[in-house]
């Protein structure tokens, strides 16, 4: 554990111990998921606290995945903010960056204890993903996020998470380092098909849609998505920006 990661751990746990105990799993379960819907990072945050200090009196299998997906809803909604942030910014991403990586290190951590299933091996390539942040970082992860996203596919084919992770880098890569944007719109297409109301799927589908050039299906992707859910911030953003 890293010393920024020590004193981030120590500090906001004792926060919430301070507060009082933590709430109990379904309670906790309502209000990651409702952080992650609304995109706050803040009460992400909170979720991950707590299910720190309940795992610390009382641990089983369910509160651990809980911990996993809150330190990757905390992960994943920091590197949102570190996308907004232009490179000019260098001193602020490097902060935020040091945040993220203390989040998936934890998340990972606690992975390392459970038992395999599909989705935690899903968890685990989303964690590692937010720590690629540049090309350096994409040689040192890579092969450790494609073993995980191929893993939780093996384990289960009907998983449209693990879909929606497998896409990434075929959206996201160069051409010339295994970029395909007809691939990632294939893997999108399946993960709609398996869950028609994963908002993952239907952002990076219109992602996937504005790089290939059709404007028309990137706007119905972010139509919907903002229709599914009004607190969506990057369909948000992306409808707000156009002229």
């Amino acid at each position: 554990m890293t010393l920024f990661r020590a004193v981030v751990v120590l500090v906001v746990s004792a926060t919430v111990a301070v507060a009082g105990q933590p709430r109990d799993l379904p309670s906790l379960t309502r209000a990651l998921d409702d952080a992650v819907r609304s995109y706050d990072t803040s009460a992400a945050t909170v979720v991950l606290s707590e299910a720190r200090v309940a795992r610390a009196s009382a641990d089983f299998p369910q509160l651990g995945e809980l911990h996993a997906r809150a330190a990757l809803a905390v992960a994943e909604l920091l590197r949102i903010e570190f996308e907004g942030f232009p490179q000019g910014e260098a001193e602020r991403r490097r902060l935020l960056g040091l945040r993220i990586d203390a989040a998936a290190e934890e998340g990972l951590h606690v992975l390392d204890g459970l038992p395999e299933t599909s989705e935690l091996q899903r968890i685990r390539a989303d964690l590692i993903a937010t720590m690629i942040r540049s090309d350096f970082r994409a040689k040192k992860y890579e092969q450790e996020f494609l073993t995980a996203v191929g893993r939780a596919l093996e384990l289960d084919e009907s998983n449209a998470r693990a879909w929606v992770s497998s896409a990434k880098p075929y959206l996201f890569a160069e051409p010339q380092q295994g970029g395909d944007v007809a691939e990632a719109l294939r893997r999108l297409d399946r993960a709609l098909e398996l869950d028609p109301g994963l908002e993952s799927a239907r952002l990076l589908r219109a992602v996937a849609h504005d790089k290939a050039g059709n404007q028309a299906a990137a706007e119905r992707d972010w139509q919907a998505a903002l229709r599914a859910n009004p607190q969506c911030r990057p369909a948000l953003e992306r409808l707000q920006s156009q002229p």
